[in-house]
Parts: C-alpha cells; structure tokens; sequence
C-alpha cells in the first residue's frame, strides 16, 4: 500500500486517481474536521490552504507531510487503529483519524 503522496498536483503512483475517503482543511490554523473515520486502505488528504502559514502534519512513526505552506498531503492506512496526529509548528493543533 501506499505510504504517502505529498504536494498539490498527483504523481505517478499515489492515489489520486480516486477521491479520498476523507479530507481535512487546513486553515485558520486549525484542522478541519479534526477527527476523521476511513476504512483500512482509505485514504486521507489534508489540504494546505492558510495563506502561506507554515504547517507540518505528523503521527511519529506513521506518517508526515513535512513541512509545507500549500498544496496538499494524502496518506493511505494500511492498519485499523487510531492515529493521532499534530502541526509540529503549532502543537496546540491536534487530530485523529480512526481506521476500522
């Protein structure tokens, strides 16, 4: 499975072919929603949209988008569980993202 496709436009082999289960708005400098809910092989995009600010999306051992100011993330889970994940830059921003 994938492990993640970084940046706004598709490459060759990530899953942007089809549309994600789920996507999360960066924006305001918050996640939006916060917490989202995919089947296993389901994939998130987090999309980059706050003028420039600086983000990082990450879940230590999981997955990480570095650090970006547009465009967009997706990851793809492989495993159910519940992945808790952060802007590094700004810590206070915090979410979920529950595989079933």
């Amino acid at each position: 499975m994938l492990a993640g496709c970084a940046l706004a436009t598709a490459t060759a082999g990530c899953a942007a072919a089809q549309p994600p289960d789920a996507v999360i708005e960066i924006s305001n400098v918050q996640f939006t929603p916060m917490d989202a809910v995919v089947p296993v092989g389901g994939t998130v995009e987090w999309r980059f949209d706050d003028g420039g600010v600086l983000h990082h999306v990450e879940s230590p051992g999981a997955f990480d988008s570095g650090i970006t100011g547009d465009g967009t993330y997706t990851h793809t889970f492989d495993r159910a569980g519940t992945y808790t994940y952060t802007c590094s830059i700004h810590p206070y921003m915090t979410g979920t993202v529950t595989v079933r």
